[in-house]
């Protein structure tokens, strides 16, 4: 396992985009697309956990949830994304493939719940690509391009602990560091006299953060319903954030006596809004796992070189996922030990133009396959449906699928006398 543990990190580092085809044309804007889940299960509840508690798992939606990790764990995994782009008379398709980061967690004191993980997950992606053919009485005909890369990520490290009225909570601190990178490029047909031209500006981002994290003991003894178990409540919160911009504009010119440029436009800072989410989670029978999450940031607040975005707004988002496993000390086939998983989610984005909201409605499914003592590989797909073509707006069908591992061992143990 540490051999392929330190594969999977090298490669992280070296780059989180194995293929990029384009993307979602919103991701242009500010910082892009936001990121909720990095792991397969994640996502297969809808993106949503806030209130979980795994030991066989790590949640990065609460720095308190590892309290109860009982192995050192490794995880990592893959995303594919698709986004059929359509308007009112024309769709594309375009499609991407990129590491989804990894964490990696140990139990340092299993009484007092004392857990250390750290790990690299993105906080945002921009990805888009927008093709235009244009003329001119002026100049000859000529197809501009417009594409975007990039997004902002973040490093972090954190504890849990958990007290002894069996009250967990945790806190990360959080690296955030990234380049966003906008290009467009002017090209002209062969014959013309016109010469080619492109033109990108980068925004290299650096800045520290934190996450705190609170999460209940079992609550269901107050409710005495005895189909009901572990409820539980859990709120994450991440501060506000002015992280550092430095700024390069770059430009050049195509032909035999074409030229370039590269000059540093300074630095400034970029706000990013805090991030508020609170979500509950409960057992039926003790097969039937169901989570309730709700996150808001008010991203009308968030600003670039001091100033405030007309396009954005406040994000508000709901989810709701279920996961069914079977309840048993024995079992009797190896399909017992798969865990089936579902939900849904809706979300009003960040993201408004003249007047339209930019809403996003989701389904997923998923499913857990152990492949070895505490190992296992899980899997899931999103659809989701966003945007629309009011107002010469785009709408959008969103196809993600995610693969991702999930490793334990028994790396420490304790002597006792």
């Amino acid at each position: 396992m540490k051999k392929f543990i330190y594969i999977i990190v090298a490669a992280v580092f070296i780059s989180s985009d194995l293929f990029a085809g384009g993307g979602s044309v919103y991701t242009r804007y500010g910082v892009g697309d936001l990121k909720f889940s990095q792991t397969a299960r994640r996502l297969a509840f809808g993106e949503g956990g806030i209130a979980l508690a795994d030991y066989d798992y790590m949640n990065n939606l609460n720095p308190a949830s590892i309290y109860q990790i009982k192995m050192t764990r490794f995880e990592t995994g893959l995303d594919f994304n698709g986004y059929n782009i359509s308007d009112n008379s024309t769709n594309v398709f375009y499609n991407q493939l990129y590491f989804s980061g990894f964490k990696f967690g140990v139990p340092i004191d299993k009484d007092y719940g004392i857990s250390f993980v750290t790990g690299l997950e993105p906080y945002s992606r921009v990805n888009y690509e927008i093709l235009q053919n244009d003329s001119s009485v002026y100049v000859d005909p000529y197809k501009v391009t417009y594409k975007g890369t990039g997004g902002v990520s973040k490093f972090y490290f954190g504890l849990s602990y958990r007290f002894p009225f069996d009250v967990a909570v945790g806190a990360n601190f959080e690296y955030y560091t990234g380049k966003i990178e906008h290009q467009s490029n002017i090209e002209f047909q062969s014959s013309s006299s016109f010469r080619n031209a492109a033109f990108s500006k980068d925004y290299i981002y650096t800045g520290v953060g934190f996450t705190f994290g609170l999460l209940t003991g079992d609550l269901s003894h107050l409710i005495g319903i005895n189909e009901i178990s572990d409820l539980r409540f859990g709120l994450s919160y991440s501060n506000a954030v002015n992280i550092s911009t430095d700024t390069v504009s770059n430009s050049s010119t195509s032909g035999s006596l074409g030229s370039s440029l590269s000059y540093n436009e300074g630095y400034g800072k970029t706000y990013l809004p805090e991030r508020i989410g609170i979500g509950a989670s409960f057992k039926i029978n003790n097969s039937y796992l169901i989570l309730l999450d709700y996150f808001y940031q008010p991203w009308s607040k968030y600003k670039f070189q001091d100033k405030q975005l007309e396009y954005y707004k406040d994000l508000n988002r709901f989810s709701l996922g279920i996961e069914y496993k079977k309840d048993a000390t024995k079992y009797s086939s190896f399909l017992e030990l798969i865990a089936l998983r579902g939900g849904l989610s809706y979300q009003q984005s960040q993201f408004t133009f003249d007047g339209s909201d930019i809403n996003e409605l989701s389904f997923y499914t998923g499913l857990s396959i152990p492949i070895g003592f505490e190992n296992t590989i899980d899997l899931a797909f999103q659809y989701g449906k966003r945007g629309t073509t009011d107002n010469n707006l785009l709408s959008e069908n969103i196809y993600r699928f995610s693969v991702s591992f999930s490793f334990g061992e028994l790396w420490f143990i304790r002597l006792t006398r």
